[in-house]
């Protein structure tokens, strides 16, 4: 397994303050199916994370603590025209085999160097 090499995005969500929140989008530059998502105080307090590993997803929420999802799309596709593969969305795991293997992402993974360690101590 590579270790995934995430990055920040500027987007106009960066800018924008929704519930006293900013958003941040990373994405990473070798795996192209794995994203996050930090949303920070005024502060720069992290209040949120998302990553996505594939179709496997970690979050944590200030006060709530860390939970383990898989989406609801389609891992295999098949080929040909007219497949659609669902929309995201997050449902509860229990596998601890899944489990692990997120966080081994997460544990592994380099994060723009502002954000790296507030994001590892949360998991």
């Amino acid at each position: 397994m590579s270790r995934c090499k995430f990055y920040v995005i500027n987007t106009q969500k960066s800018q924008e303050l929704v519930d006293g929140l900013h958003q941040i989008s990373l994405e990473c530059e070798n795996r192209f199916d794995a994203h996050g998502f930090l949303w920070i105080d005024e502060e720069d307090n992290i209040m949120q994370i998302q990553l996505l590993f594939g179709e496997l997803a970690i979050e944590w929420r200030s006060g709530k603590g860390i939970k383990y999802s898989r989406t609801n799309r389609a891992t295999e596709v098949p080929e040909g025209i007219g497949f659609h593969k669902g929309v995201r969305d997050l449902r509860q795991v229990e596998d601890t085999d899944s489990i692990e293997s997120i966080k081994e992402e997460v544990l592994n993974a380099e994060f723009p160097p502002e954000w790296s360690e507030k994001i590892k101590q949360k998991f």
